[in-house]
């Protein structure tokens, strides 16, 4: 837990990176990462678009309104989520989600149903979807922050360009989050927050 919480305290939003490159086999951690979050019945609506050539680099700085953290970054992940079309109790990427756990499909399907029809009534497909790649991206951060590489997430992206750079149709993916990574060229800020007492209540 120490350790843990170690890394959370000394992680910080980097404005400005260094042009070290990350190391293949700590980027891989990072990755894999986001690959052990949790996701919503296990569905795994998201997928990891790794930037980390020059030019798609500078079109992603561009995309994201030329935002620093963006452009130094040696390696930025956009996280990309499904469409609430995907999501559709009979559809194929469900059931094929399903078919990976223990158990009948059958049951899975019928258990999940009930809470898809509860998005939909509701209209938060689209928003739960979304949310499921910020999970990812949190234990992502820490991960990296784990071995000294910070980050910066970053929601202010034009998301059409985004898309178009990724060559990924809108009505099928969108994007949840972009998360930039490298080592700091920039001194640790410290870190303020609000005492726990101020935050949490127990009932």
């Amino acid at each position: 837990m120490e350790e843990f919480l170690e890394a959370m305290r000394h992680r910080f939003a980097c404005k400005r990176f260094a042009a070290t490159p990350i190391p293949s086999e700590l980027l891989e951690g990072i990755l894999e990462c986001g690959r052990l979050s949790p996701s919503s019945f296990g569905l795994e609506g998201w997928h990891f678009q790794v930037v980390a050539g020059v030019d798609v680099r500078q079109k992603l700085f561009e995309a994201c309104f030329a935002q620093e953290p963006v452009g130094t970054a040696p390696v930025s992940i956009i996280i990309t989520v499904r469409t609430a079309q995907a999501y559709h109790p009979d559809g194929a990427f469900v059931r094929q989600r399903g078919e990976r756990f223990p158990g009948q499909l059958e049951d899975f399907i019928a258990d999940y149903r009930g809470y898809h029809d509860f998005l939909t009534a509701t209209g938060r497909t689209d928003c739960w979807s979304r949310s499921q790649g910020y999970i990812a991206a949190a234990n992502m951060m820490t991960g990296a922050a784990s071995a000294g590489i910070q980050s910066c997430a970053i929601e202010g992206f034009d998301e059409t360009q985004v898309l178009a750079l990724l060559a990924l149709d809108a009505q099928l993916w969108t994007v949840a989050l972009v998360v930039s990574f490298g080592y700091p060229d920039e001194p640790e800020r410290p870190k303020i927050r609000e005492p726990l007492h101020e935050l949490v209540s127990f009932f």
